[in-house]
């Protein structure tokens, strides 16, 4: 690979076998010219997507044996893997348990770590992190490996590297961000990529081998892509995937990384073999801008509202509980929503449970 160019390789992989996966993954490190970045003695803290407690089969959260394989190079290397995240709601151990990702923990050893101890970080270097909290212990590691999930996203259109690490931000610090940017999609993806600049992992896979499509990042429809990718870079691994998916739009997080300069799409250089017979992604409601004429004054007029089904509804209160605006309350039995207070972050959408949130158009002026 050219040291100029940001490299991204993918890999077609059809099953979760983790002596597959593991070959896999060493050929692609390979390809990277990375293999042997990580030294005997040295901690590796993983980060996968743990933002619900969903089985495997569900495609919310990295496959356990994406984690399996991924752990036993680091251990091959003579390192020591931890595994960490700060959950959308519910405990880690929880998601650990119900993700299938306990059993690996279980298996190889490998050290939990917990998200709630936080740290103050001073960036003046970043446009809107300049001061903010962020779990201690991804400062505290020799590496950091990001292990993202492929998905459509509500408000982002896809949650790939640079959204992933969105899970170092603890708890209810997720709020505070998410009622900063509203539904401003530029400003949280400006955010996010404040967030990508201040940790810098050292690598990232994407587990794209069963993806989720349609009403993501937890209410879609699992989908086979077949696809593992891998890159230093994290902003470029999301571009090169939208690509490759033939993704409708550039998402917010891509736009802004060209806007800034911290992407140019013609200094990626893309390498490995894809999946055949691919077709584009059912986006989310959300995700998508209006596409015709005087699309940007309708944007301004027109917004897509979260809505409650009470058919789906089991009174769960996670809606309530991480509503960043507090626009959602339980009144008579039943989750109402304060229009004029919500921000339109959809995490309403992205944390329920029983899929009783969805999002559809709605006039702004008629609220």
């Amino acid at each position: 690979m050219n040291p100029e160019t940001a490299a991204v390789v993918f890999a077609t992989c059809r099953e979760y076998d983790s002596r597959k996966l593991r070959r896999t993954l060493e050929e692609m490190i390979a390809v990277l010219g990375v293999d042997g970045f990580i030294q005997p003695g040295e901690r590796v803290l993983l980060k996968p997507n743990l933002i619900a407690p969903r089985p495997a089969a569900d495609a919310v959260c990295t496959h356990p044996e994406v984690v399996r394989a991924v752990a036993m190079i680091i251990r091959d290397c003579g390192a020591t893997p931890f595994i960490g995240d700060s959950p959308g709601y519910a405990s880690l151990d929880r998601c650990l348990e119900k993700s299938g990702i306990r059993e690996v923990v279980a298996a190889l050893d490998i050290g939990v770590v917990s998200f709630e101890r936080q740290v103050e970080c001073r960036r003046p270097e970043n446009h809107i992190l300049k001061r903010f909290n962020l779990a201690a212990p991804v400062l505290e590691f020799d590496r950091v490996i990001n292990l993202p999930k492929l998905k459509t996203h509500g408000m982002m259109g896809l949650t790939l590297a640079v959204k992933n690490l969105f899970g170092c931000i603890p708890g209810l610090s997720k709020a505070h961000w998410h009622m900063r940017a509203g539904h401003q999609r530029q400003l949280f993806a400006r955010i996010l990529l404040d967030l990508y600049q201040t940790i810098k992992p050292d690598l990232h896979i994407l587990d794209g081998i069963v993806a989720m499509e349609g009403e993501g990042p937890t209410g879609g429809v699992p989908v086979s892509l077949g696809l593992l990718g891998a890159a230093v870079d994290g902003v470029a691994l999301d571009y090169a995937t939208e690509q490759l998916l033939d993704y409708p739009q550039l998402t917010p997080i891509s736009q802004q990384a060209i806007d800034d300069n911290l992407l140019i799409p013609e200094r990626i250089e893309v390498a490995g073999d894809f999946p055949e017979h691919r077709r584009p992604l059912k986006t989310a409601r959300g995700s998508r801008d209006a596409a015709f004429p005087l699309h940007r004054l309708v944007r301004r007029l027109v917004v897509k509202n979260p809505v409650i089904s009470s058919s789906r509804c089991h009174r769960c209160l996670v809606c309530v509980k991480h509503c960043p605006a507090q626009a959602m309350k339980f009144v008579d039995r039943s989750v109402r929503i304060n229009y004029n207070t919500c921000i339109r972050c959809y995490c309403c959408h992205e944390l329920c449970p029983y899929h009783a949130v969805r999002v559809r158009w709605g006039l702004a002026w008629a609220l």
